[in-house]
């Protein structure tokens, strides 16, 4: 895949409701975002939900009120989508009434089961790090605090929260590989 560059008329077009300007964008972006997602959600129709979720709030802010610099379409289209991803991922921890939606003619207790499964590996996981790392995680990604407050909050300023942050991320992901290989050797039948 080509990366593309994007300019004020291309917005335009897309503010429009220009249709070879959309399948242009919904196309390239589509590969990019199944990248992202194929390995965050195990169904198909999870990664087409979120996709599809993800192109109508970039649409509706881009026919309202616009995005004021062209170049950063790319990261606008991964923030609406880390958003969207995140409250996917709340409401499988949290469903509002306890009850899931049934769809007739389908099971979804594979799917919840897995989704309960990584919701409860990403508690653990998090339970086993430093409460600092621990609380900016929780802070930023869960409860999605503005940063300034969380800024206040650690007495630090915006440059060193984003090394805060990435070294949170980091320890995360280090220990969620580490889970994840624990828990495959255990599996794994002795021969």
């Amino acid at each position: 895949m080509q990366r593309q560059t994007f300019d004020s008329g291309y917005l335009q077009r897309l503010a429009q409701g220009d249709p070879e300007t959309e399948r242009n964008f919904t196309d390239y972006f589509g590969e990019l975002l199944a990248i992202k997602l194929r390995p965050r959600l195990r169904c198909a129709d999870a990664i087409e939900d979120v996709t599809q979720e993800t192109f109508l709030r970039v649409f509706k802010v881009i026919r309202s009120s616009g995005i004021d610099t062209p170049e950063a379409l790319g990261a606008f289209v991964n923030s609406v989508c880390n958003n969207v991803l995140f409250e996917l991922y709340r409401r499988q921890s949290h469903p509002a009434d306890g009850s899931a939606e049934e769809v007739p003619g389908e099971s979804r207790v594979e799917e919840e089961f897995f989704a309960a499964e990584e919701c409860e590996s990403v508690r653990r996981v998090l339970a086993g790090m430093p409460e600092k790392d621990r609380t900016i995680l929780q802070w930023v990604f869960f409860e999605e605090r503005e940063k300034g407050e969380v800024c206040r909050s650690l007495g630090v300023d915006r440059e060193y929260l984003r090394v805060l942050v990435h070294r949170a991320k980091s320890k995360f992901r280090s220990d969620w590989i580490k889970r994840a290989a624990t828990k495959a050797a255990r599996s794994t039948p002795m021969g």
